[in-house]
Parts: structure tokens; C-alpha cells; sequence
């Protein structure tokens, strides 16, 4: 069982320690009500994937899940180019996930999305990932992660005193 609570990027980062072979309960501290079990009789968002038009730019990938992030954010730091894909919801919001199911959802379209994007760009190019979602699905995104066969990743995190994103941790 893993309950986390951390930097966006740090809970990334353990989810691709932890990796998916081994099973693993991953766990979401809820706001309302405030608890870690997971609410009974939920349903499973609709996940919203949003690809560039054109894929020649840098490679990013915005998780806008706890709240809605703005494209000119990640463009002011990898500039006017970028290749952004987008994984969102209709409303995003801090206590979005509630069930495990939408855990298991949210895995399968990030395995879709990262094989979609390493098609796309190439193997070896970097994919600079922007988060805003809640622990449970940092940790799971990690978790997707496949060590031998995926990008390597640049993770950023929001720092307001900076004014905005800034490199957090690189996974290579």
C-alpha cells in the first residue's frame, strides 16, 4: 500500500521506482470527505487526450487533471514550438480521483499517450512533462513508466515566488 504525500515531481519519480510488476495499492488522501479509503459508488471521469497538430516541436505532456493549466505556461518555458499533448478532464478539480477504478483508467490512457508520443517524436527525444494532478495519479504515472522502453523524462514543478514552471527532476 503506498500513501503519499510530496512534490508533484517527487511522487513521479517514486512511482517509477516502484514500477507496475510488482502490485501495489496506491492510495488518494481525500479532501471531502477527509480520508484515505476510497469512496464507494463513484464514477470513472471521462479522460480528455489532446494531441498537437504538429509533432516537430520539443515533446510535452501536460497532466491537467487537479487543475487546468494554461498551454502559454509551458511555452514560456520551452518556447512557441512545442509539440504539447494534453491528458485532462472536463472539470478539473483538487479531489478528482475517488475510486480505484479511475486509477486503472488513467493508467491505460497514459500507457496509450506515451506510445502515441514515442512514435511521434522519436525514441530518444526528451519529453518535458508538466503536472497538476492528485498524488494518487503522479505516483501511478510513474508507475506506467517502462524503465527499457520509454523516453527519457524532464519533470517540472510549479513555483510561484519564479513565477511559474521550473526543471524539477530528470528521469533518464
Amino acid at each position: 500500500s503506498v500513501f503519499s504525500l510530496a512534490p508533484q515531481p517527487l511522487l513521479i519519480h517514486l512511482g517509477t521506482l516502484l514500477g507496475d510488476i510488482i502490485p501495489c495499492d496506491v492510495y488518494q488522501r481525500h479532501r471531502e470527505p477527509q480520508t484515505w479509503a476510497w469512496p464507494s459508488g463513484t464514477t470513472v471521469p471521462g479522460y480528455l487526450i489532446r494531441e498537437p497538430q504538429s509533432k516537430t516541436g520539443k515533446p510535452a505532456l501536460v497532466l491537467s487533471l487537479s487543475a487546468t493549466i494554461d498551454l502559454k505556461r509551458v511555452t514560456s518555458v520551452l518556447g512557441e514550438g512545442a509539440s504539447i499533448w494534453t491528458i485532462t478532464v472536463d472539470a478539473p478539480h483538487n479531489d478528482l480521483m475517488k475510486s480505484r477504478e479511475q486509477l486503472a483508467d488513467l493508467r491505460a490512457v497514459l500507457r496509450r499517450v506515451f506510445d502515441r508520443i514515442k512514435f511521434a517524436q522519436g525514441q530518444s527525444a526528451v519529453l518535458h512533462i508538466f503536472p497538476a494532478a492528485p498524488v494518487c495519479a503522479c505516483v501511478e504515472f510513474g508507475r506506467v513508466r517502462m524503465p527499457k522502453a520509454d523516453m527519457p523524462w524532464q519533470l517540472y514543478d510549479q513555483v510561484n515566488p519564479v513565477g511559474g514552471f521550473v526543471p524539477a527532476l530528470s528521469i533518464s
